[in-house]
């Protein structure tokens, strides 16, 4: 913190040699550093067609780093034109409060303490140019207006672990010999053998599976041909038990698409994530700059990225206060101000639907040396 804190205060020195004055046009600037950006997170994600929300403050990012974040960027500039860079990674271990169920899955307990982990890696790497297109002279100082075009590479992925509730880890092992045991009784072999046929289709698309959520179609007309051929039994007694545990069947079936992380029934958390989210905007941007004439400057910052290239879209504004000064013999630009970025990503996959869609928006600090 004490060499933050110097940081800062040697950024914040105004520069009072001529020699610091901006170098001819003639020349190339370097400008670059690290800087800390401070987020909120919040918007929603599909892990295997479940969906999510997902919410966290910057002290809740704080307090969860799994790693030392990366934030650094870099300028390079000439006359009108400019060549910039932007790296940032940083990789998060959540406990309970960030993830919620956004369609709450009956036998899974999210959000509740002590049942729920989330590991949230980000990672968004930025290149591109500037070309200045106006410069406006006033009395208050300049303002320029630059064009500029770049690409931006999205790095995400979101693993959740979520408790099974006790009841419905025992429940879930047995339902289906159960229903199995009750099938086996019914008196009419033609009947019986179809009953066992529709049962074990549902089963192996369950294990498969290939069920999105509890409310599948598919899943649904399964059901509901294994109820017909039961209603036709000859013993209505035996039948109607077959039918209540098909029934029981029915609400069980909700771990749709979960994994269960190879034992089935018998651990206690289902594990479900989004896999790698990874996709490359092409972006257009603009960049607007009001030079007091004092060392202090507003820059305001604004791209899209996306056009349908992949799945995913994305769009940045930066809004910062700068101020040049110098420390330990270099000329330094002091930046204070505010970030966001938003972030969308759909895609199918066999076990079910993926993405994410999110802002992340909050104050940034930087010190950059420039020579």
């Amino acid at each position: 913190m004490s060499l933050v804190g110097g940081l800062l205060l040697g950024g914040l020195s105004p520069a009072s040699h001529a020699d610091d004055a901006a170098p001819p046009p003639s020349e190339w600037t370097v400008t670059g550093g690290f800087y800390g950006w401070f987020p909120w997170v919040q918007g929603s994600t599909d892990a295997n067609g479940e969906e999510f929300d997902i919410y966290a403050t910057p002290i809740d990012l704080i307090e969860n780093f799994d790693a030392p974040p990366i934030m650094a960027n870099f300028e390079v500039s000439r006359g009108k034109f400019s060549f910039w860079g932007d790296a940032l990674y940083a990789k998060f271990a959540f406990g309970d409060d960030f993830a919620s169920e956004a369609q709450p899955i009956p036998i899974l307990k999210v959000g509740a303490s002590g049942q729920t982990e989330t590991d949230y890696t980000l990672g968004v790497y930025q290149f591109g140019g500037f070309y200045q297109v106006a410069d406006f002279v006033g009395e208050q100082g300049n303002t320029t207006l630059e064009v500029g075009a770049g690409a931006r590479f999205i790095q995400q992925e979101i693993r959740i672990k979520a408790k099974i509730d006790a009841a419905a880890q025992v429940r879930l092992g047995k339902l289906a010999n159960t229903i199995e045991r009750r099938i086996q009784k019914i008196e009419n072999q033609e009947q019986r053998l179809q009953a066992l046929a529709a049962l074990n289709d549902v089963r192996r698309e369950d294990l498969d599976r290939k069920i999105i959520r509890a409310g599948d179609k598919g899943r649904e007309r399964r059901v509901a041909q294994l109820e017909k051929r039961l209603k036709r039994v000859d013993d209505r007694g035996q039948a109607l038990a077959a039918l209540e545990a098909v029934e029981k069947f029915r609400l069980e079936l909700l771990r749709a698409a979960l994994r269960i992380d190879g034992k089935q029934f018998n651990d206690q958390f289902a594990f479900v994530g989004t896999g790698n989210l990874d996709w490359v905007d092409p972006t257009i941007a603009l960049r607007l700059q009001h030079d007091f004439g004092n060392g202090h400057s507003v820059t305001a910052t604004g791209d899209f990225g996306g056009y349908n290239v992949e799945e995913g879209l994305s769009s940045q504004l930066v809004l910062t206060y700068d101020i040049e000064g110098t420390l330990w013999g270099f000329d330094t630009t002091t930046s204070l101000g505010y970030k966001a970025l938003w972030l969308s990503y759909e895609d199918q996959t066999p076990r079910g639907d993926v993405g994410i869609s999110a802002w992340l928006h909050g104050p940034i600090a930087e010190v950059a040396l420039r020579w």
